[in-house]
């Protein structure tokens, strides 16, 4: 499995893209609260897992 995440700056929305296998699912959420609780209680994430997906976060930017 494979998780990627988004953030679009315009729209203050996150998007989690969950691959596995074949299927790819994309999962949003406004704001971090909602994406933290996500991933602890999915994927029982912790702290240093959360904070590396942010650090690999691609960010969608408008001019």
């Amino acid at each position: 499995m494979e998780i990627k995440l988004t953030y679009d700056t315009a729209k203050d929305k996150y998007y989690l893209d969950i691959h596995s296998g074949k299927q790819t699912e994309t999962v949003s959420f406004y704001g971090e609260y909602a994406l933290e609780e996500y991933l602890r209680d999915v994927f029982d994430f912790d702290i240093a897992q959360i904070n590396n997906l942010y650090f690999e976060m691609r960010q969608i930017e408008y001019n």
